[in-house]
């Protein structure tokens, strides 16, 4: 019961009536069931008008405190859902002092490791032992189907489903047209619609891992699964346990595309890092008149360099042609690595300087030639002044005239001879063969492999060694 006030006309209402369109119910069940339905969002009131009639019915029934007590807790229950749903709330901004100090801390680290361990221990027991069985079933597996079965049998056993009449994972039971099944791995038994399909490719994958694998899913697909020889039929919990070792397999194999077009990336730059200041010092070589490298190696090493910058900007186009979300990390770092292959083509690659023309080559070379005569009369010159000193200061030196005479004249006839060398081909079989031309012709076979592998700092060693090889030969033949 509940008396109500009406502000409008002064009218007092009696009745079980609702607290906010004042409709008389009759009765409390149906005013709790129009709350329920009309006013679902007031729960407080619908909280509190259960807590009066199941007040009531006690009182009613002497379960509770005396009669006497009955409407003061009506009226303390009424004024209080009252006051809060039609007072406004007050909320109190907190004050500087109020603010609460931090508290002592525990550390549950050890616990959880313990509760943690022995379950990551037992699901990795079990799946070595799902792998052991996998591996035994794929081992010489039939492609008959009654033979497969037997074979199936033979390896894990299953469990007698006699005594099975509800499917353990829907809990639906057995009959003609759901029929039992076995899971191929545990034994265990399952309807169909609970039976999971194992697809026996990503299955021997699973079992032999190797190389950087691509993540898959293992689970067969498509309607015929039952019937296909490609899968096995296991349970949920196989399954489930099956992709977690996948998963652990894919992370520790699996590298994104983005990470091994970077590798390939990295791998032409440190094939070309050592080319480009070989090229630079050919390319001054050349202009300095040294005969060590030819107008053709230094061509032969520039078109290799040109296909390792087309190379390095197809393989940062393919990076940037990559899916990924509009305006994710991914896409930024996408766009940074491009950005850095094209710095890296324009700052190394492109600005190397131009090969010079054979006629400006061959000038430099005769120019380089007339310094080197020059400079050996000059020094022929001072000798001899020299020696016209010393003669004139010992009467007796004239053999040591002629000595130095020949032997400035060996230095001049291999000098003028370093850049086409032209001595005898002697034959190196008999048994009176040179062992310094035989060493020469040797020499001379590695410096044309080396250009052939366009490896110039090889031949810029043995192109010296075979000057100074040469350089003796000839004063071995003055001196004789």
């Amino acid at each position: 019961m509940a008396n109500q006030l009406d502000d409008s006309d002064g009218e007092i209402l009696e009745g079980f009536l609702c607290p906010i369109c004042k409709d008389d119910l009759k009765t409390p069940e149906r005013l709790t069931n129009h709350v329920e339905t009309q006013h679902s969002e007031e729960q407080d009131i619908l909280k509190s008008l259960k807590e009066i009639f199941g007040i009531a019915k006690k009182k009613i029934l002497n379960l509770d405190e005396p009669s006497g007590d009955l409407s003061r807790n009506l009226e303390s229950n009424l004024s209080l859902k009252a006051s809060s749903l039609f007072s406004t709330k007050r909320f109190r901004e907190p004050s500087e002092e109020s603010v609460q100090e931090v508290g002592v801390d525990c550390d549950h680290t050890a616990y959880f490791k313990a509760v943690r361990n022995p379950r990551l221990e037992r699901y990795a027991t079990e799946t070595n032992k799902l792998i052991i069985r996998l591996h035994k079933l794929l081992t010489d597996r039939p492609r008959d189907p009654i033979q497969r079965k037997m074979h199936e049998q033979e390896r894990v056993p299953w469990l007698d489903g006699k005594s099975v009449k509800l499917c353990p994972s829907c809990a639906k039971s057995f009959h003609l047209t759901r029929r039992q099944h076995h899971c191929r791995l545990c034994g265990s038994i399952m309807c169909h619609m609970c039976s999971r399909f194992l697809d026996v490719n990503a299955a021997e994958c699973l079992l032999n891992p190797s190389g950087e694998s691509t993540p898959t899913n293992i689970e067969a697909q498509g309607p015929d699964r039952d019937t296909d020889p490609n899968s096995l039929r296991i349970c949920e919990h196989c399954l489930h346990l099956l992709e977690n070792r996948k998963e652990m397999q894919d992370r520790a194999t699996f590298r994104p595309m983005i990470t091994r077009l970077y590798d390939r990336i990295q791998e032409l730059k440190r094939e070309i890092n050592p080319d480009i200041p070989m090229y630079r010092k050919m390319v001054d070589s050349l202009y300095e008149g040294d005969s060590i490298f030819t107008l053709a190696d230094v061509s032969a090493l520039r078109s290799k360099i040109g296909r390792v910058a087309e190379q390095v900007d197809n393989v940062s186009k393919g990076i940037l042609a990559l899916p990924t979300p509009q305006g994710s990390r991914a896409e930024a770092l996408k766009k940074a690595l491009r950005l850095a292959c094209v710095a890296y083509i324009k700052d190394e690659m492109l600005s190397l300087p131009q090969l010079p023309l054979q006629e400006e080559i061959e000038r430099h070379q005769r120019k380089r030639r007339e310094e080197t005569e020059m400079r050996i009369e000059r020094e022929r010159r001072l000798a001899a002044e020299a020696l016209e000193r010393y003669e004139q200061q010992n009467p007796t030196g004239s053999g040591v005239q002629a000595d130095l005479g020949a032997r400035s004249a060996a230095t001049g006839s291999a000098v003028k001879s370093l850049d086409n060398w032209s001595g005898y081909r002697a034959d190196t079989s008999g048994p009176n063969a040179d062992p310094l031309v035989e060493q020469i012709n040797i020499i001379k076979g590695y410096i044309k492999q080396a250009r052939l592998a366009l490896r110039f700092e090889e031949v810029a060693t043995l192109e010296m060694n075979l000057r100074e090889l040469q350089q003796e030969f000839y004063q071995r033949q003055q001196n004789t």
